[in-house]
């Protein structure tokens, strides 16, 4: 793939992950399914792996969990509550196996330690986390961020299987799903849509929001039940991962008993498929299989990446597809004018999910595709941006179906459009002119989460404020008086004063940041920092030459065009003064980064002794190198431990220096 589409998918990806991790986390309103969600990850992940430099300082891949919801009080965890990495296939899984048995190599302790696993189902539910001490449970919470989440102790003690009491009064921290039956969501969503309320999508949002609940009436009405599955503690230890199972269903704790012990990856295949096929027949939700090693020991000494245990793995059933039919095409405007095509659905649940909306891409993919408003379609939810049409079903047309015209649609929507084609023969329509949807899109990108980062401030409040006259430009944000924000319906004292002290703190900001928010066609977070590393002030970035620009590694001509069209704008500029006169930008190169890796490409392969491979590679990513898989004219190191295979002839034939671990620790790594 070329390295600026790659960057391009990259932020897309960053922003697609990161916009439904806060839906499904924080909203409990996904809109798209685990395995959608699961697919969109690996691509990220796997554009990653090729463009190490590309990588997004947000980037989910970085994150385990996410952030605590206001209104709740935290939970700090006794223990780090970790997130599976996944994997989606027979060859995985024997990648996956082959990973594990060169990592125990690794220990010579563990050579005559078992190697078995435990198989368990993947429950779709809230993952809680139930503290007991002295054998009471004392408190229980969500996983939050991994190291904090909410306390949601007195709803959990209405879970009726969730014992008050055990007999181990050593302290322990128990594991496991809270669910809801499926017929408990057709029965509660019945009684909302009588009351004018929305029902849940599906039978996890259902457990999730009845767990925050302020009555714990409602939460017991509702009949959640648990499967725990994980036991975290000080005082108390297992030799194998199936005797914790055996002791929590012992102790009283609702265990699944569909689990099996094998020492044979075939069998956990014939497992998967067997239950690929009835997980849709049960009272819960199964979205997958978490297969974890046995023996505790060997779990130890694997340990942890910076996101998920090295000895567990989640095998994701495959996505589901659906049929239904495209209602109408609407065009989406984005901040920077660029127009989306988004196919209107007729409603249908994929997965579990409703589904009313997907994304077209572009007027290129729609004639790919022969997408016709009135077509029958099969949606699905993976890949691409999600949810995806992925194919017409051309032989149910009637007859009566409609091309997509843009200009038409344009015309209905009351936009005037122009067109550009890329290199790569890409066309990209946009709005012309002044708009006040491409205003209303781009202000509320400049105070999001990425940019500004005015807390309080989404879509909703910028429409309101924009409509009524306060907002025109960024600038104008900082202006904002309490009598203008408290005149909206939408504030309340409080939130106005939110409002206010969200604004006060974004008034000083990091030079990275204010550039990313500056919404700069091509620019995003990495590209901001390229520039925030190269250039002394927001005057110097101004001026730069076009030479300057394209001479960043990392900045293309596109990004330096987009970029000198923006600082020459005129009414840019002058907003880039009043912006100067209420914040107060910081500067200053980070000293986080040695940079003496700065240019230089590396492959690390074999097994090696003082260092993991994943710490090889962050140290090189720390001081500026890339991380490259396969070896190439491009490469400029390989990195050798013990069995290193053919990458090492490969180097060899294109005269590619070759390091063991010391010369490459004694040489890059020794300050």
């Amino acid at each position: 793939m070329d390295k600026r589409i790659a960057q391009k998918r990259i932020v897309q990806l960053t922003k697609e992950i990161n916009y439904h991790a806060d839906l499904y986390h924080q909203k409990d309103a996904p809109e798209i399914s685990d395995e959608a969600y699961d697919s969109l990850y690996q691509e990220l992940l796997s554009l990653e792996e090729l463009f190490p430099d590309l990588r997004q300082h947000n980037s989910p891949t970085l994150r385990v969990g996410d952030k605590i919801l206001e209104g709740f009080e935290k939970a700090q965890h006794n223990f780090p509550q970790w997130s599976f990495d996944n994997i989606f296939s027979w060859d995985e899984l024997v990648e996956w196996e082959e990973r594990v048995k060169r990592r125990v190599l690794e220990h010579t302790d563990l050579h005559h330690e078992p190697l078995e696993y435990v198989v368990e189902l993947k429950i779709d539910g809230l993952k809680v986390i139930l503290d007991y001490d002295n054998g009471v449970f004392v408190r229980g919470a969500t996983r939050g961020n991994g190291s904090v989440g909410e306390n949601i102790t007195e709803n959990l003690k209405m879970v009726y299987d969730i014992p008050l009491t055990i007999s181990e009064t050593r302290a322990l921290s128990i594991v496991g799903e809270a669910w809801i039956e499926k017929k408990q969501l057709v029965h509660i969503n019945n009684a909302r849509k009588k009351n004018g309320l929305p029902g849940y999508a599906n039978p996890r949002n259902l457990a999730a929001g009845t767990l925050r609940q302020l009555d714990t009436r409602i939460v017991r009405e509702r009949k959640l039940k648990t499967f725990v599955y994980d036991i975290d503690s000080h005082e108390r230890t297992f030799t194998t991962h199936y005797d914790e199972l055996v002791f929590l269903g012992q102790s009283g704790f609702s265990v699944n008993k569909e689990y099996i012990v094998t020492k044979d990856i075939k069998e956990i295949q014939t497992y998967y498929e067997q239950w690929a096929g009835i997980r849709g027949d049960q009272s819960y939700g199964v979205d997958g299989l978490v297969i974890k090693i046995n023996n505790n020991n060997i779990c130890t000494r694997l340990g942890y990446t910076a996101k998920a245990p090295r000895f567990a793995i989640a095998y994701k059933f495959p996505a589901e597809q659906k049929t239904t039919h495209i209602n109408n095409i609407r065009l989406q405007v984005g901040r920077t004018g660029v127009l989306t095509p988004v196919a209107e659905l007729e409603p249908v649940v994929v997965d579990g999910s409703l589904v009313s909306r997907a994304t077209l891409h572009n007027v290129d993919e729609i004639t790919r595709l022969d997408v016709r408003i009135g077509d029958t379609v099969i949606i699905e939810k993976a890949g691409d941006i999600i949810p995806k049409i992925k194919e017409v079903i051309t032989r149910l047309r009637s007859g009566s179906e409609k091309v997509f015209r843009i200009e038409d649609q344009a015309h209905k929507q009351n936009l005037s459009i122009r067109k550009e084609i890329s290199d790569s023969g890409v066309t990209t329509w946009y709005v012309a002119g002044d708009n006040d949807e491409v205003r209303i899109q781009y202000l509320t990108y400049f105070v999001s989460k990425k940019a500004m980062n005015i807390d309080g401030m989404g879509e909703q409040q910028v429409r309101a404020l924009y409509h009524a006259g306060y907002i025109q430009q960024p600038s104008d944000i900082f202006r904002l008086t309490y009598k203008q924000i408290f005149s909206l319906p939408l504030f309340k004292e409080k939130a106005t004063q939110n409002l206010l002290d969200a604004i006060r703190n974004a008034r000083t900001i990091d030079f990275k940041t204010f550039i990313t928010s500056l919404g700069i066609r091509h620019v995003g977070e990495e590209i901001a920092e390229l520039y925030a590393c190269t250039f002394d002030d927001l005057d110097t970035l101004m001026t730069a030459p076009y030479e300057t620009l394209v001479g960043i590694h990392g900045v293309g001509t596109q990004i330096a065009d987009a970029t000198i069209a923006y600082f020459t704008n005129t009414e840019n500029k002058a907003e880039l003064k009043r912006l100067c006169k209420v914040i107060t930008i910081h500067y200053g190169r980070s000293d986080t980064t040695l940079n003496n890796l700065n240019g230089y490409s590396f492959v690390v392969t074999g097994t090696l002794n003082t260092m993991s491979r994943d710490e090889v590679h962050a140290a090189i990513k720390h001081r500026g190198g890339k991380v490259l898989k396969q070896i190439s004219n491009t490469v400029d190191y390989l990195v050798i431990g013990e069995k290193p295979g053919s990458k090492v002839d490969k180097a060899k034939e294109l005269n590619i220096p070759v390091l063991t671990e010391s010369d490459f620790i004694n040489t890059f790594l020794t300050d």
